[in-house]
């Protein structure tokens, strides 16, 4: 495994311990009011583009990608769900 597929797992995996705790929140009380929507945005576009990266490590070598994508698509889950509730409460 290479630097860079090391520090991007890494991140991914900080990164879904640190969203999983607010979507359970968010699950819980259905509140978001304290969320940013911009940031919501931008942190989901930036897990989206990790996730996107360790796919195409895995075509070229599909074990080398696996870290990446797992953990940064677990990530992603968790920030979708939290995109999704905090646009839903803004509409509605």
């Amino acid at each position: 495994m290479d630097p860079f597929t090391i520090t991007s797992s890494i991140a991914g995996i900080c990164m879904a311990v640190c969203q999983v705790p607010q979507a359970i929140r968010i699950l819980r009380t259905r509140d978001t009011s304290s969320i940013s929507l911009t940031m919501q945005i931008i942190l989901t576009a930036g897990i989206l583009s990790l996730f996107v990266s360790g796919i195409i490590l895995s075509v070229r070598d599909f074990w080398e990608g696996v870290p990446m994508w797992l953990s940064n698509g677990f990530c992603l889950i968790s920030c979708l769900y939290i995109l999704i509730m905090c646009i839903y409460n803004k509409i509605k």
